[in-house]
Formats: C-alpha cells, structure tokens, sequence
C-alpha cells in the first residue's frame, strides 16, 4: 500500500547566522534590501537553517492510504519538539545573531511511502524545530520531516508554492541575552 502524509500551509526557509557588530548594524539599517546585497541564497548556508511547514492552526495534514482518507490528530505534531535557541551562540565570540529568510509561502510538502503492509497513525514521528526565542512568538513550531515506522519518505515534494516575502532581519544582541540570563541564574 502507498501511505501519503500531505500538509498544506505556509513553508518557512530561515536561517540563524552569528554576526558582528558591524554587520548587525547594516542588517537593521537595510532591512529587507540586505537581501540584494549578496547572492540569491547566501543567506541559507550554515549549520542552523530550516526549511518546513509551520505547524500553526492553519495548516492542513491529509493523510491517506492507496488514495483513501485515514483518521490523523494533528495534535502529536508538536509532542516532541527540537528547540532551536539563540544559546547555541552564546558560549561563542560572537556578539549578535541574525534571523534571514522567510515564513510565509503558501505551499504544500507531501511525503510518500511505498509498500506499507498495515497502517496505524501512531507510527509516525515528526522532526520538529521549535523557534519560539528566536522569533519572539509562542508556538513557533516548524515541520522538518515525517518519519513513518522509523522509516523516512521515499518521496518527499512541496508543491503549490505561492511565492513569499522574506522578513526583515531579526538581530538579536547576544551580549544582553547573556546579562539577561546572568541575572536569572
């Protein structure tokens, strides 16, 4: 049987990159232009970029077995979170991180898995990002991948990509968020 876990939502591409003073302070005085600056994608390298579906209230999850509907609580997508924080940087030199990218494209990811011989829900896993302290919103969850009895998808698509805008850079000052939790300790 062919087992299809559809999401259809808005797709996020960001990137959390450690920055100097000096670049910190050209990515709030340009804004969304710093983007123009450098090649298309320079933004996405590094060890901290996700690229998934926001798990908000918006977001669809079809699920369906060789084309039928099959019962799915969306509930468990955020049941085991990764939390993505700004503390990764803080043991570092650095002084300042820089949120780039974007969170609002209208699309769909479906991932796809070939030969399942019985389906119960409650195989799936989910990676899942959490960037809660880094967005500065509660329940910033982000759907990297879905995983169906510990197996990953033969086939992983996003489509019905609607275009988006990218967000204006987000800095954030490492040096007062280790002031802040220097006074909390």
């Amino acid at each position: 049987m062919r087992l299809e876990f559809d999401t259809r939502g808005l797709c996020c591409d960001l990137a959390l990159h450690p920055v100097s003073g000096l670049v910190a302070k050209k990515m709030q005085k340009l804004g969304k232009a710093v983007y123009r600056h450098k090649y298309a994608n320079w933004w996405r390298k590094g060890n901290t970029t996700t690229c998934g579906m926001r798990v908000d209230p918006e977001l669809l999850v079809r699920v369906r077995l060789d084309g039928a509907p099959q019962e799915f609580d969306q509930s468990g997508l955020t049941r085991e979170v990764f939390e993505v924080r700004r503390r990764m940087y803080l043991e570092s030199n650095a002084n300042y991180a820089c949120v780039l990218g974007y969170d609002n494209e209208p699309c769909g990811c479906v991932w796809r898995w070939n030969d399942i011989s019985d389906f119960d829900p409650a195989r799936f896993t989910f990676q899942v990002q959490r960037w809660d302290s880094i967005m500065g919103e509660k329940d910033y969850f982000i759907l990297d991948n879905v995983l169906y009895d510990g197996h990953f998808a033969d086939e992983h698509a996003w489509c019905d990509s609607k275009g988006f805008d990218l967000i204006r850079p987000i800095v954030i000052n490492l040096g007062a968020v280790r002031r802040e939790m220097a006074r909390a300790v």
